[in-house]
Protein backbone atom coordinates (compact mmCIF):
# COMPACT_ATOMS: atom_id res chain seq x y z
CA UNK A 1 0.00 0.00 0.00
CA UNK A 2 2.86 2.65 0.66
CA UNK A 3 3.95 1.84 -2.60
CA UNK A 4 1.05 2.08 -4.55
CA UNK A 5 -0.06 5.68 -2.81
CA UNK A 6 3.71 6.54 -4.87
CA UNK A 7 2.56 5.35 -7.89
CA UNK A 8 -0.79 6.69 -7.84
CA UNK A 9 1.15 10.30 -7.25
CA UNK A 10 3.17 9.64 -10.02
CA UNK A 11 6.38 8.71 -8.98
CA UNK A 12 6.54 5.51 -11.03
CA UNK A 13 6.89 7.51 -14.36
CA UNK A 14 9.82 7.24 -16.46
CA UNK A 15 12.02 10.29 -15.74
CA UNK A 16 9.61 11.35 -12.99
CA UNK A 17 10.40 14.45 -10.87
CA UNK A 18 10.76 14.12 -7.40
CA UNK A 19 6.72 14.54 -5.65
CA UNK A 20 5.80 15.98 -2.51
CA UNK A 21 4.36 12.90 -0.52
CA UNK A 22 2.89 13.91 2.92
CA UNK A 23 0.63 12.38 5.87
CA UNK A 24 -1.64 14.87 5.12
CA UNK A 25 -3.55 14.81 3.14
CA UNK A 26 -1.52 12.41 0.93
CA UNK A 27 -1.67 9.49 2.89
CA UNK A 28 -5.01 9.97 4.25
CA UNK A 29 -6.72 10.62 0.70
CA UNK A 30 -5.43 7.45 -0.58
CA UNK A 31 -6.66 5.56 2.52
CA UNK A 32 -10.08 7.25 2.41
CA UNK A 33 -10.29 6.68 -1.43
CA UNK A 34 -9.45 3.16 -1.54
CA UNK A 35 -9.90 1.28 2.25
CA UNK A 36 -12.42 3.32 4.38
CA UNK A 37 -16.02 1.76 4.52
CA UNK A 38 -18.16 4.54 5.68
CA UNK A 39 -20.15 2.54 8.20
CA UNK A 40 -20.09 5.12 10.73
CA UNK A 41 -17.30 2.99 12.82
CA UNK A 42 -15.32 6.26 13.98
CA UNK A 43 -12.80 4.32 16.14
CA UNK A 44 -11.83 1.35 13.01
CA UNK A 45 -13.25 3.36 9.96
CA UNK A 46 -10.76 1.65 7.43
CA UNK A 47 -10.20 -2.23 6.47
CA UNK A 48 -6.95 -3.46 5.77
CA UNK A 49 -6.95 -5.52 2.64
CA UNK A 50 -3.65 -7.30 3.16
CA UNK A 51 -4.33 -8.45 6.68
CA UNK A 52 -7.75 -8.60 6.50
CA UNK A 53 -8.40 -6.65 9.66
CA UNK A 54 -10.08 -3.42 10.42
CA UNK A 55 -8.16 -0.21 11.35
CA UNK A 56 -7.80 2.38 13.49
CA UNK A 57 -8.54 6.19 12.08
CA UNK A 58 -4.69 6.87 12.65
CA UNK A 59 -3.48 3.30 12.51
CA UNK A 60 -3.01 3.20 8.29
CA UNK A 61 -1.22 6.38 7.92
CA UNK A 62 1.38 6.41 10.71
CA UNK A 63 2.02 2.51 9.51
CA UNK A 64 2.26 3.24 6.25
CA UNK A 65 4.44 6.04 6.49
CA UNK A 66 7.02 3.96 8.52
CA UNK A 67 7.12 1.06 6.27
CA UNK A 68 7.31 3.41 3.55
CA UNK A 69 10.65 5.09 5.24
CA UNK A 70 11.98 3.05 7.41
CA UNK A 71 12.03 -0.33 5.11
CA UNK A 72 11.31 1.08 1.59
CA UNK A 73 13.86 3.66 1.93
CA UNK A 74 16.41 3.19 4.60
CA UNK A 75 16.18 -0.63 4.57
CA UNK A 76 16.08 -1.39 1.01
CA UNK A 77 16.97 2.02 -0.98
CA UNK A 78 14.18 1.72 -2.86
CA UNK A 79 13.31 5.40 -2.57
CA UNK A 80 15.06 8.27 -1.37
CA UNK A 81 13.21 11.71 0.19
CA UNK A 82 14.35 15.08 0.85
CA UNK A 83 12.89 17.50 3.53
CA UNK A 84 11.47 20.63 1.79
CA UNK A 85 9.72 23.59 3.52
CA UNK A 86 6.30 22.04 1.91
CA UNK A 87 7.15 18.42 3.04
CA UNK A 88 9.11 15.47 1.76
CA UNK A 89 9.39 14.93 -1.68
CA UNK A 90 9.59 11.08 -2.44
CA UNK A 91 11.59 10.22 -5.52
CA UNK A 92 11.97 5.79 -6.39
CA UNK A 93 15.24 4.10 -6.95
CA UNK A 94 15.25 3.26 -11.07
CA UNK A 95 15.31 -0.58 -9.32
CA UNK A 96 12.34 0.13 -7.16
CA UNK A 97 10.67 -2.69 -8.58
CA UNK A 98 13.53 -5.49 -8.94
CA UNK A 99 14.35 -4.27 -4.80
CA UNK A 100 10.39 -5.19 -4.22
CA UNK A 101 10.19 -7.88 -6.35
CA UNK A 102 13.11 -9.43 -4.08
CA UNK A 103 11.73 -8.35 -0.37
CA UNK A 104 8.15 -8.44 -0.77
CA UNK A 105 7.64 -11.14 -3.56
CA UNK A 106 10.04 -13.26 -3.41
CA UNK A 107 9.96 -16.52 -0.70
CA UNK A 108 11.88 -19.61 -0.79
CA UNK A 109 13.02 -18.61 -4.50
CA UNK A 110 9.60 -18.19 -5.82
CA UNK A 111 7.94 -14.70 -7.07
CA UNK A 112 4.54 -14.93 -6.57
CA UNK A 113 3.11 -11.49 -8.66
CA UNK A 114 0.32 -9.82 -7.55
CA UNK A 115 -2.52 -10.74 -9.53
CA UNK A 116 -3.45 -7.37 -11.09
CA UNK A 117 -7.64 -8.45 -11.71
CA UNK A 118 -7.99 -9.03 -7.69
CA UNK A 119 -6.15 -5.76 -6.74
CA UNK A 120 -8.65 -3.87 -9.05
CA UNK A 121 -11.45 -5.54 -8.02
CA UNK A 122 -10.72 -3.94 -4.54
CA UNK A 123 -9.50 -0.58 -5.72
CA UNK A 124 -11.95 -0.11 -7.92
CA UNK A 125 -15.25 -1.84 -6.42
CA UNK A 126 -17.73 1.24 -6.38
CA UNK A 127 -16.97 2.11 -9.95
CA UNK A 128 -19.18 1.80 -12.92
CA UNK A 129 -17.87 0.14 -16.31
CA UNK A 130 -19.12 -0.14 -19.76
CA UNK A 131 -21.24 -3.64 -21.19
CA UNK A 132 -18.36 -4.55 -23.31
CA UNK A 133 -15.82 -3.92 -20.35
CA UNK A 134 -13.90 -7.34 -19.13
CA UNK A 135 -11.36 -8.28 -16.95
CA UNK A 136 -8.40 -6.36 -19.28
CA UNK A 137 -10.44 -3.08 -18.72
CA UNK A 138 -9.29 -3.64 -15.06
CA UNK A 139 -5.86 -3.40 -16.06
CA UNK A 140 -6.51 -0.77 -18.17
CA UNK A 141 -7.83 1.43 -15.29
CA UNK A 142 -5.21 0.23 -12.85
CA UNK A 143 -2.78 1.07 -15.29
CA UNK A 144 -3.93 4.60 -15.51
CA UNK A 145 -4.68 5.12 -12.27
CA UNK A 146 -1.10 3.53 -10.86
CA UNK A 147 1.33 4.53 -13.88
CA UNK A 148 4.55 2.63 -14.71
CA UNK A 149 6.63 1.84 -17.15
CA UNK A 150 5.90 -1.74 -18.48
CA UNK A 151 9.38 -3.44 -17.62
CA UNK A 152 8.51 -2.81 -14.23
CA UNK A 153 4.62 -3.43 -14.06
CA UNK A 154 5.43 -6.49 -15.71
CA UNK A 155 8.18 -7.51 -12.47
CA UNK A 156 5.28 -6.87 -10.28
CA UNK A 157 1.82 -7.89 -11.55
CA UNK A 158 0.55 -10.59 -13.46
CA UNK A 159 -2.68 -9.96 -15.25
CA UNK A 160 -4.74 -13.73 -15.48
CA UNK A 161 -8.22 -12.96 -17.39
CA UNK A 162 -11.29 -14.09 -16.34
CA UNK A 163 -15.09 -14.65 -17.38
CA UNK A 164 -17.01 -11.18 -17.70
CA UNK A 165 -19.75 -12.37 -15.18
CA UNK A 166 -16.62 -13.31 -12.53
CA UNK A 167 -15.48 -10.17 -11.99
CA UNK A 168 -18.43 -7.44 -13.23
CA UNK A 169 -22.39 -7.31 -11.42
CA UNK A 170 -25.34 -5.51 -13.94
CA UNK A 171 -26.78 -2.44 -11.83
CA UNK A 172 -29.66 -4.16 -11.87
CA UNK A 173 -28.11 -6.18 -8.87
CA UNK A 174 -27.54 -4.00 -5.78
CA UNK A 175 -24.21 -4.60 -4.06
CA UNK A 176 -23.53 -3.69 -0.42
CA UNK A 177 -19.64 -3.91 -0.75
CA UNK A 178 -19.70 -2.84 2.51
CA UNK A 179 -21.38 -5.50 4.17
CA UNK A 180 -19.16 -7.82 1.49
CA UNK A 181 -15.82 -6.31 2.75
CA UNK A 182 -16.58 -6.38 6.51
CA UNK A 183 -17.66 -10.42 5.93
CA UNK A 184 -14.42 -11.21 5.07
CA UNK A 185 -12.43 -9.49 7.54
CA UNK A 186 -11.22 -11.25 10.66
CA UNK A 187 -12.49 -10.64 14.24
CA UNK A 188 -10.07 -10.57 17.06
CA UNK A 189 -11.13 -14.02 18.49
CA UNK A 190 -9.03 -13.22 22.25
CA UNK A 191 -12.30 -13.06 24.55
CA UNK A 192 -10.22 -11.62 27.60
CA UNK A 193 -10.26 -8.01 28.24
CA UNK A 194 -6.71 -8.67 30.73
CA UNK A 195 -5.10 -11.66 31.48
CA UNK A 196 -5.75 -11.79 35.51
CA UNK A 197 -2.02 -11.14 37.62
CA UNK A 198 -2.57 -14.88 38.36
CA UNK A 199 -2.08 -16.33 35.05
CA UNK A 200 1.18 -17.01 33.32
CA UNK A 201 2.91 -13.61 31.69
CA UNK A 202 0.98 -13.07 28.39
CA UNK A 203 3.65 -14.27 25.26
CA UNK A 204 2.70 -11.39 22.56
CA UNK A 205 1.75 -11.69 18.83
CA UNK A 206 1.42 -8.87 16.66
CA UNK A 207 -2.29 -8.96 15.24
CA UNK A 208 -0.94 -8.28 11.74
CA UNK A 209 1.01 -11.30 12.03
CA UNK A 210 0.03 -13.55 9.03
CA UNK A 211 0.05 -17.06 10.69
CA UNK A 212 -2.28 -15.61 13.85
CA UNK A 213 -4.69 -13.96 10.87
CA UNK A 214 -5.07 -17.37 9.37
CA UNK A 215 -5.70 -19.62 12.44
CA UNK A 216 -8.35 -16.67 13.34
CA UNK A 217 -9.74 -16.70 9.88
CA UNK A 218 -9.98 -20.13 9.67
CA UNK A 219 -11.58 -20.55 13.26
CA UNK A 220 -14.33 -18.21 12.23
CA UNK A 221 -15.08 -20.40 9.16
CA UNK A 222 -15.21 -23.12 12.04
CA UNK A 223 -12.28 -25.52 11.74
CA UNK A 224 -11.69 -28.75 13.27
CA UNK A 225 -8.40 -28.35 14.13
CA UNK A 226 -5.51 -26.38 12.46
CA UNK A 227 -1.71 -28.14 11.65
CA UNK A 228 1.05 -25.80 11.55
CA UNK A 229 2.96 -27.47 8.63
CA UNK A 230 6.66 -27.27 7.36
CA UNK A 231 10.60 -27.77 7.38
CA UNK A 232 12.56 -27.74 10.98
CA UNK A 233 13.51 -24.45 12.41
CA UNK A 234 10.48 -22.05 10.80
CA UNK A 235 8.82 -21.86 14.34
CA UNK A 236 6.15 -24.08 14.30
CA UNK A 237 6.10 -24.82 17.98
CA UNK A 238 7.20 -20.88 18.59
CA UNK A 239 3.86 -19.85 16.92
CA UNK A 240 1.77 -22.65 18.14
CA UNK A 241 2.58 -21.66 21.67
CA UNK A 242 1.75 -17.73 21.36
CA UNK A 243 -1.01 -18.45 19.56
CA UNK A 244 -2.76 -20.52 22.21
CA UNK A 245 -1.76 -17.57 24.68
CA UNK A 246 -3.43 -15.37 22.72
CA UNK A 247 -6.48 -16.87 22.02
CA UNK A 248 -7.03 -18.12 25.90
CA UNK A 249 -7.96 -16.00 29.03
CA UNK A 250 -6.08 -18.14 31.23
CA UNK A 251 -2.66 -19.52 29.64
CA UNK A 252 -1.85 -21.59 33.21
CA UNK A 253 -4.94 -23.19 32.78
CA UNK A 254 -6.69 -23.25 29.46
CA UNK A 255 -3.51 -24.56 27.35
CA UNK A 256 -2.91 -27.84 27.31
CA UNK A 257 0.12 -29.81 25.41
CA UNK A 258 1.49 -33.12 24.43
CA UNK A 259 4.11 -34.81 22.29
CA UNK A 260 3.28 -37.55 19.86
CA UNK A 261 6.05 -40.14 19.27
CA UNK A 262 5.82 -43.60 17.43
CA UNK A 263 4.72 -45.67 20.76
CA UNK A 264 2.11 -43.01 21.84
CA UNK A 265 -1.29 -44.65 22.05
CA UNK A 266 -4.95 -43.81 22.99
CA UNK A 267 -4.12 -44.57 26.17
CA UNK A 268 -1.88 -42.25 26.36
CA UNK A 269 -3.77 -39.45 25.12
CA UNK A 270 -7.48 -40.01 26.15
CA UNK A 271 -7.86 -42.59 28.72
CA UNK A 272 -6.25 -45.61 30.14
CA UNK A 273 -5.44 -48.05 32.71
CA UNK A 274 -2.69 -47.31 35.75
CA UNK A 275 -2.20 -49.40 38.98
CA UNK A 276 -4.49 -48.32 42.07
CA UNK A 277 -4.17 -50.16 45.74
CA UNK A 278 -8.00 -49.45 46.18
CA UNK A 279 -9.28 -51.21 43.12
CA UNK A 280 -10.22 -54.56 42.99
CA UNK A 281 -8.68 -55.39 39.72
CA UNK A 282 -5.13 -53.01 40.94
CA UNK A 283 -6.01 -50.89 37.83
CA UNK A 284 -8.23 -48.04 37.54
CA UNK A 285 -9.24 -45.93 34.56
CA UNK A 286 -8.01 -42.63 34.59
CA UNK A 287 -8.76 -39.62 32.10
CA UNK A 288 -5.33 -38.36 30.18
CA UNK A 289 -4.46 -34.65 28.39
CA UNK A 290 -7.53 -34.89 25.73
CA UNK A 291 -10.56 -35.30 28.48
CA UNK A 292 -8.79 -33.11 30.67
CA UNK A 293 -8.73 -30.60 28.34
CA UNK A 294 -12.18 -31.18 27.04
CA UNK A 295 -13.86 -30.68 30.33
CA UNK A 296 -12.03 -27.56 30.81
CA UNK A 297 -13.56 -26.61 27.94
CA UNK A 298 -16.93 -27.16 29.29
CA UNK A 299 -16.09 -25.52 32.26
CA UNK A 300 -15.00 -22.36 30.66
CA UNK A 301 -17.92 -22.11 28.08
CA UNK A 302 -20.12 -20.26 29.64
CA UNK A 303 -17.96 -17.21 29.42
CA UNK A 304 -17.43 -18.32 25.62
CA UNK A 305 -13.53 -18.94 26.31
CA UNK A 306 -11.33 -21.11 24.03
CA UNK A 307 -9.22 -24.11 25.22
CA UNK A 308 -5.87 -25.01 23.34
CA UNK A 309 -4.54 -28.21 23.20
CA UNK A 310 -1.38 -28.66 21.32
CA UNK A 311 0.20 -31.67 19.92
CA UNK A 312 3.48 -31.22 18.68
CA UNK A 313 5.19 -33.73 16.01
CA UNK A 314 1.60 -34.66 15.43
CA UNK A 315 2.02 -36.78 12.21
CA UNK A 316 4.39 -39.08 14.33
CA UNK A 317 1.82 -40.75 15.85
CA UNK A 318 -0.18 -43.74 14.36
CA UNK A 319 -3.75 -41.60 13.88
CA UNK A 320 -5.69 -44.51 14.41
CA UNK A 321 -4.07 -45.93 17.59
CA UNK A 322 -4.14 -42.44 19.22
CA UNK A 323 -7.13 -40.84 18.43
CA UNK A 324 -9.37 -44.05 18.05
CA UNK A 325 -13.26 -43.08 17.31
CA UNK A 326 -12.06 -39.27 17.79
CA UNK A 327 -11.26 -39.07 14.42
CA UNK A 328 -14.80 -38.40 13.96
CA UNK A 329 -16.36 -36.62 16.17
CA UNK A 330 -13.13 -34.14 16.25
CA UNK A 331 -14.67 -32.29 13.43
CA UNK A 332 -16.73 -29.30 13.34
CA UNK A 333 -20.45 -31.20 12.53
CA UNK A 334 -19.95 -34.07 15.14
CA UNK A 335 -18.72 -31.86 18.16
CA UNK A 336 -21.12 -32.43 21.21
CA UNK A 337 -22.68 -35.32 19.60
CA UNK A 338 -22.00 -38.49 22.29
CA UNK A 339 -20.37 -41.19 22.13
CA UNK A 340 -19.16 -44.22 24.48
CA UNK A 341 -15.79 -44.15 25.54
CA UNK A 342 -14.46 -47.14 25.22
CA UNK A 343 -12.42 -48.09 28.23
CA UNK A 344 -14.83 -46.61 30.92
CA UNK A 345 -18.12 -47.15 28.76
CA UNK A 346 -19.64 -43.53 29.61
CA UNK A 347 -21.11 -41.27 27.45
CA UNK A 348 -18.42 -38.45 26.38
CA UNK A 349 -18.60 -35.58 23.95
CA UNK A 350 -16.15 -32.97 22.31
CA UNK A 351 -17.16 -29.19 22.73
CA UNK A 352 -17.39 -26.30 20.60
CA UNK A 353 -14.69 -23.98 21.80
CA UNK A 354 -11.61 -27.02 22.22
CA UNK A 355 -9.14 -26.00 20.04
CA UNK A 356 -6.72 -27.80 18.80
CA UNK A 357 -3.39 -26.87 16.88
CA UNK A 358 -0.96 -29.45 15.81
CA UNK A 359 2.37 -29.22 14.36
CA UNK A 360 4.01 -31.74 11.96
CA UNK A 361 7.19 -31.38 9.62
CA UNK A 362 5.98 -33.64 6.54
CA UNK A 363 9.31 -34.19 5.22
CA UNK A 364 10.80 -36.32 8.01
CA UNK A 365 11.77 -38.98 6.52
CA UNK A 366 11.45 -41.46 9.73
CA UNK A 367 7.48 -41.07 9.59
CA UNK A 368 5.42 -43.15 7.42
CA UNK A 369 3.03 -41.33 5.50
CA UNK A 370 -0.06 -39.41 7.34
CA UNK A 371 -3.33 -41.43 7.38
CA UNK A 372 -5.54 -40.08 4.63
CA UNK A 373 -8.93 -39.69 6.64
CA UNK A 374 -6.13 -37.72 9.56
CA UNK A 375 -5.43 -34.95 7.22
CA UNK A 376 -8.73 -34.08 6.06
CA UNK A 377 -9.94 -33.67 9.43
CA UNK A 378 -7.41 -30.38 9.62
CA UNK A 379 -6.68 -27.38 8.27
CA UNK A 380 -2.81 -26.86 7.00
CA UNK A 381 -0.89 -23.88 7.14
CA UNK A 382 2.66 -23.51 5.60
CA UNK A 383 5.01 -22.30 7.91
CA UNK A 384 8.06 -21.67 5.63
CA UNK A 385 11.61 -20.19 5.80
CA UNK A 386 11.12 -16.63 6.16
CA UNK A 387 14.15 -13.80 5.05
CA UNK A 388 12.28 -10.93 6.93
CA UNK A 389 12.07 -13.21 10.12
CA UNK A 390 16.15 -13.78 9.68
CA UNK A 391 16.46 -9.99 9.80
CA UNK A 392 14.51 -9.15 11.68
CA UNK A 393 16.26 -11.48 14.26
CA UNK A 394 19.97 -10.05 13.24
CA UNK A 395 18.66 -6.67 13.89
CA UNK A 396 17.01 -7.59 17.30
CA UNK A 397 20.58 -8.66 18.19
CA UNK A 398 22.42 -5.88 16.68
CA UNK A 399 25.48 -7.07 16.18
CA UNK A 400 25.51 -6.30 12.46
CA UNK A 401 25.11 -3.55 10.05
CA UNK A 402 22.32 -3.12 7.81
CA UNK A 403 24.42 -3.84 4.49
CA UNK A 404 25.15 -7.20 6.20
CA UNK A 405 22.02 -8.16 7.97
CA UNK A 406 20.87 -8.00 3.96
CA UNK A 407 23.89 -10.07 2.96
CA UNK A 408 22.78 -12.27 5.24
CA UNK A 409 18.94 -12.05 3.99
CA UNK A 410 20.69 -12.80 0.56
CA UNK A 411 22.37 -16.19 1.50
CA UNK A 412 19.42 -17.37 3.27
CA UNK A 413 17.15 -17.31 0.30
CA UNK A 414 19.90 -18.52 -2.12
CA UNK A 415 20.69 -21.59 0.33
CA UNK A 416 16.70 -22.22 -0.19
CA UNK A 417 17.18 -23.39 -3.57
CA UNK A 418 19.67 -25.66 -2.66
CA UNK A 419 18.89 -27.49 0.41
CA UNK A 420 15.90 -29.75 -0.05
CA UNK A 421 12.39 -28.14 1.84
CA UNK A 422 14.34 -25.52 3.16
CA UNK A 423 16.25 -24.30 6.16
CA UNK A 424 14.60 -22.65 8.76
CA UNK A 425 14.92 -18.96 9.69
CA UNK A 426 14.78 -19.95 13.88
CA UNK A 427 18.42 -20.94 13.64
CA UNK A 428 19.50 -17.03 13.91
CA UNK A 429 17.11 -16.57 17.11
CA UNK A 430 20.36 -16.32 19.16
CA UNK A 431 22.51 -14.83 16.60
CA UNK A 432 24.09 -11.80 18.11
CA UNK A 433 27.42 -11.23 15.83
CA UNK A 434 29.34 -12.73 13.07
CA UNK A 435 31.20 -15.20 15.89
CA UNK A 436 27.64 -16.45 16.96
CA UNK A 437 26.97 -17.06 12.85
CA UNK A 438 29.28 -19.31 12.95
CA UNK A 439 28.82 -20.76 15.96
CA UNK A 440 24.99 -21.62 14.75
CA UNK A 441 26.29 -23.01 11.51
CA UNK A 442 29.06 -25.18 12.53
CA UNK A 443 26.53 -27.17 15.43
CA UNK A 444 23.44 -26.68 14.01
CA UNK A 445 22.70 -25.13 10.65
CA UNK A 446 25.18 -27.70 8.27
CA UNK A 447 24.10 -30.54 10.05
CA UNK A 448 20.78 -29.95 9.15
CA UNK A 449 21.33 -29.01 5.36
CA UNK A 450 23.80 -32.32 5.43
CA UNK A 451 20.63 -33.73 6.59
CA UNK A 452 18.42 -32.91 3.71
CA UNK A 453 20.85 -32.78 1.41
CA UNK A 454 21.80 -36.48 1.93
CA UNK A 455 24.15 -37.89 -0.56
CA UNK A 456 24.81 -35.51 -3.24
CA UNK A 457 27.87 -34.38 -2.60
CA UNK A 458 27.96 -31.92 -5.20
CA UNK A 459 25.03 -29.93 -3.63
CA UNK A 460 26.71 -30.48 -0.28
CA UNK A 461 29.98 -28.62 -1.35
CA UNK A 462 28.06 -25.72 -2.63
CA UNK A 463 26.36 -24.87 0.46
CA UNK A 464 29.64 -24.91 2.39
CA UNK A 465 31.32 -22.91 -0.03
CA UNK A 466 28.33 -20.16 -0.62
CA UNK A 467 28.61 -19.84 3.71
CA UNK A 468 32.36 -19.74 3.38
CA UNK A 469 31.45 -16.94 0.99
CA UNK A 470 28.83 -15.17 3.16
CA UNK A 471 31.98 -15.06 6.01
CA UNK A 472 34.46 -13.38 3.84
CA UNK A 473 32.07 -10.73 2.17
CA UNK A 474 31.13 -10.09 6.31
CA UNK A 475 34.40 -10.16 7.19
CA UNK A 476 35.41 -7.68 4.69
CA UNK A 477 38.00 -9.73 2.90
CA UNK A 478 36.20 -10.45 -0.08
CA UNK A 479 35.25 -6.97 -2.36
CA UNK A 480 32.27 -7.06 -5.16
CA UNK A 481 33.01 -5.19 -8.47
Amino acid sequence: MPLLALLEKGAGKENAEPILFRERPEEFDFWDRYFHLNDDDKIKPYFNPTTLRRAEAGFPHSNAATIRKNTFEGKWKGAKRSITTDGENWELAENYADVFRTNVLTKSGQVARIPIVDLAVILFREETFGEADDARALEKRFREGFPQSDTDYEKLFIFQSEERDHVFAPDTVPQDYVAAIKSALVEDVKTAEAIPETAAPPISLDLSDPILLQVQQLLTFGSSGIILTGPPGTGKSYYAKRIATHLVKMPNTDIFRVQFHPSYGYEDFVEGYRPAESAVSGYQIVNKTFIDACDRARNVQPDNGLVVLIVDEINRGDPARVFGELLTYIERNYRDDAFILPFSGRRFTIPNNLVMIGTMNPYDRSVSQVDAAFVRRFDHIQVAPSRDVVESLLEAGGGFTSDQITEIGKWFDNVQKMVPFGLGHSFFADVKNLDHLKLVWRYRMRPAAELAIDLNDGVRGDVIASFEALVRRLEGTVVDV
